[in-house]
């Protein structure tokens, strides 16, 4: 429990794609009141194909609504591969069809992930509407604990992701900066 008006974060909602809507109607309200805040909307590539998320992003598109899709693109809608997902040739087509900036980036690094989210929120901010970022990274794990996914993906895709693992990589490169040293790392 935790109070969303404190740490303003919206409950989380367990239907696929609601915040979409919750996100484009809250952010309108901020902004018709005269407030510079921007919503950020975090969904998965498999909530692009649920009626919430294109709602959402058409009334954000249609009102300039100053909200950030952000969609974790992991491959796999808990375990429908995304060629069975979708025929556009990014999620971030998706975006474009509705008249809204998008842009994709490497998810697994944090570096490019918070430079284009930065650009994003100034373009939001600013007064241009909606803004969606597609993030490529991959899901790990097992959707739940009851998801099989040797079903539908084998070991060496999974082996293939673990050289990109984004904590290692910020690792790299604030080693390289001067910014983290061993004792850094070891009390982390």
């Amino acid at each position: 429990g935790y109070d969303p008006a404190a740490r303003r974060t919206a409950p989380q909602c367990t239907p696929l794609a609601t915040q979409c809507v919750h996100a484009a109607g809250l952010a309108y309200g901020e902004a018709y009141q005269g407030r510079d805040t921007v919503a950020l909307a975090f969904i998965g590539d498999g909530a692009t194909s649920e009626g919430d998320f294109h709602e959402g992003i058409n009334f954000a598109a249609v009102f300039k609504a100053p909200v950030v899709y952000f969609v974790q693109n992991n491959r796999y809608a808990i375990s429908v591969p995304l060629s069975r997902q979708t025929a556009a040739p990014s999620l971030a087509y998706k975006g474009v069809g509705y008249g809204v900036p998008s842009e994709q980036v490497d998810g697994n690094d944090p570096v490019a992930v918070l430079a284009v989210l930065t650009r994003a929120v100034a373009h939001a901010r600013a007064g241009n509407g909606p803004f969606l970022v597609e993030a490529h990274t991959y899901r790990m794990e097992p959707h739940t604990n009851a998801d099989d996914a040797t079903r539908y993906r084998d070991g060496a895709e999974v082996e293939a992701w673990r050289d990109r693992d984004p904590i290692s990589r910020l690792e790299t490169y604030l080693r390289a900066r001067g910014e983290l040293d061993d004792d850094a790392v070891a009390a982390v």
